[in-house]
């Protein structure tokens, strides 16, 4: 008789430990799978190719920014924010982050905007064109533009310019309306200064 209570014992133990590494096996098969999501955003494109392949769909556009989303069903894709050439519009070029296909383009009008007087402002603006706002900020400080920034606040439209200049770099930021400088911040590089003397 204790026989048996013991072979039963032994039977649901091994039992217990046979589901127990079901359970395990099945945890490390879900672990596999965000390894395999890892495995799957090392082999994206990047966001310099993501670049080039939006900018064969806006010839002559600049690049205003690119985001890594991702769709319900997880798959990535890059969306490229496109500033239009000779224009105030821009354009969101969606790509998919492993293969480079485009998804689609879609014409984004309002610049994130959905007021009505956002985009008559806008088309009243003097300076449309981040090479245009390059050219002023040329004129106003010399040196060599790394960047250029379009911004929207309450229908106001401005341009950030950044440029290298001798010694350090400078912002120049420009009303989008009239084309005027409204400050140029420079920074100049100082940490070799006076601490070397002591």
């Amino acid at each position: 008789m204790m026989n048996k209570k013991l072979g039963i014992g032994v039977l649901s133990a091994a039992i217990a430990l046979g589901t127990m590494g079901t359970v395990t096996a099945a945890t490390t098969n879900n672990s596999s799978d965000s390894n395999s999501t890892t495995a799957t955003t090392s082999k994206l494109i990047g966001e310099t190719k993501a670049k080039q392949i939006a900018l064969t769909k806006v010839p002559g556009g600049t690049i205003d920014g690119v985001d890594l989303e991702r769709t319900n069903n997880g798959k990535l894709y890059y969306e490229v924010d496109v500033d239009k050439a000779n224009s105030n519009k821009d354009v969101d070029v969606h790509i998919d982050a492993v293969n480079g296909t485009v998804l689609k383009v879609v014409n984004d009008d309002n610049d994130d905007d959905d007021n009505n007087s956002q985009a008559t402002n806008n088309a009243n603006n003097k300076v449309k064109t981040a090479a245009q706002a390059k050219a002023i900020a040329l004129k106003a400080v010399k040196g060599t533009v790394t960047k250029v920034d379009r911004d929207s606040d309450d229908g106001r439209v401005t341009y950030e310019v950044d440029l290298n200049i001798t010694g350090g770099e400078a912002t120049v930021e420009i009303d989008a309306a009239t084309g005027k400088v409204l400050s140029i911040d420079k920074d100049y590089d100082n940490d070799n200064d006076d601490y070397d003397n002591d």
